[in-house]
């Protein structure tokens, strides 16, 4: 697959191992999101053999090149990336060939344009099931980028277990170069012993990401109306993340605790510190990170009854699902959940032994060799024409 060369100037990059390149459009280490968290583990799982090319930079490391973004204003941020990227792309060809990379990874399949630009082999990771129907334009946008997939990609990896997020033609023409793997969790989530829990005290409930349509926060707004109305002391909610002015426009800023957007060891502290974790998602969801996290600290969750987190979740330890979108179907769920746990029936340490070949250690590394060994026979040689 041939490259547009936007130049190859820079060091030789003798004695340095091939690495690969992960292009994204947010500061992953400061933003919340699946993406961000995949992409902010493996940077901090693989050193010696990843790089980062990202608008926004919270981290001074050589190993980032920190694309100048210009405010998009309307237009969506995919595109001013992209506008960004084609404009630095001298300097980013300079930056990949110093650190010696061969292997492009993608964070969305509209940013395989992108790919067009360098030299390496080309990797596109679509997270879950993509956009919702509702969004119609970026749904056509979306199907209509992977389409291009078979022609432009070297290997396209599904994170969950249903392809749904690609069109069944692409699928079809990409074949061997699907791969699925799983969510993982950093060391940070360890399990520890459950809070104290008296049948007068209330069920800490903990929600973890972004308030967004995928995320169906009309029913997690529900659930928490309900609860206050129905049992006002039976529960108590906790928000994990950046967007906690939400249920400020719902009135139910009195009702939430909110602890902000938090880095890993603190995530997983704050996670500690609850009882159960709740999902209410509609659609969109592979295997997102927040769950296996939660898990990984022996804490039960709530989930929907989506197809994916069935296939991915199904007859774990710890995981309970909700047949219905209806709040008081959830709550009888979390009721469940709290008089089990003040019969002693939920066991931190079991629910978090079946996450085990989920952390970090282990999975970062096999998806990086994965990546590299794209490039494999093809390391000390240039596209045509550069």
């Amino acid at each position: 697959m041939s490259a547009i060369c936007a130049g190859t100037g820079g060091r030789p990059h003798s004695g340095v191992a091939p690495r690969v390149a992960f292009f994204h459009q947010n500061d992953v280490f400061q933003t919340q999101g699946g993406i961000e968290r995949y992409v902010a583990t493996i940077f901090d799982g693989a050193p010696e053999r990843v790089v980062l090319v990202s608008a926004g930079k919270s981290r001074d490391s050589a190993r980032i090149f920190d694309v100048d973004m210009k405010p998009t204003g309307g237009v969506p941020r995919w595109i001013g990336y992209l506008l960004a990227v084609f404009a630095e792309r001298r300097a980013i060809a300079t930056f990949l060939r110093e650190n010696n990379v061969q292997t492009l990874e993608f964070s969305r399949p509209e940013y395989i344009f992108a790919g067009l630009l360098f030299p390496g082999k080309r990797a596109v990771t679509i997270h879950g099931t993509g956009p919702g129907p509702g969004n119609r334009l970026h749904w056509l946008l979306h199907h209509g980028c992977c389409l291009l997939l078979p022609f432009l990609a070297d290997r396209v990896q599904i994170v969950g277990r249903d392809p749904s997020g690609v069109p069944r033609i692409a699928r079809w023409l990409l074949g061997a170069r699907i791969a699925y793997f799983d969510a993982w969790y950093d060391e940070s989530f360890a399990p520890a012993p459950l809070p104290p829990l008296e049948a007068a005290a209330p069920l800490r409930v903990f929600y973890g990401g972004r308030i967004a349509p995928q995320k169906n926060p009309k029913l997690l707004f529900d659930i928490i109306r309900e609860a206050s109305r129905t049992t006002p002391n039976a529960f108590e909610f906790h928000y994990f993340g950046s967007d906690f002015e939400a249920f400020g426009r719902e009135g139910l800023d009195d009702l939430v605790i909110d602890h902000g957007f938090l880095g890993p060891r603190a995530l997983a502290d704050a996670m500690r510190s609850c009882h159960l974790g709740l999902m209410c998602s509609a659609f969109g969801e592979g295997s997102p990170y927040v769950v296996v996290e939660g898990l990984a600290c022996g804490r039960p969750y709530i989930l929907p009854t989506l197809p994916t987190l069935r296939a991915a979740y199904d007859g774990y330890e710890g995981v309970y699902f909700v047949e219905r979108y209806e709040a008081q179907h959830y709550l009888a769920a979390m009721a469940r959940v709290r008089a089990l746990m003040l019969a002693g029936g939920v066991d931190p340490s079991k629910i978090a032994a079946q996450m085990t070949a989920r952390a970090r250690s282990r999975a970062v590394p096999k998806l990086v060799d994965e990546l590299s060994d794209l490039a494999r026979g093809v390391v000390e040689r240039e596209p045509a024409g550069c």
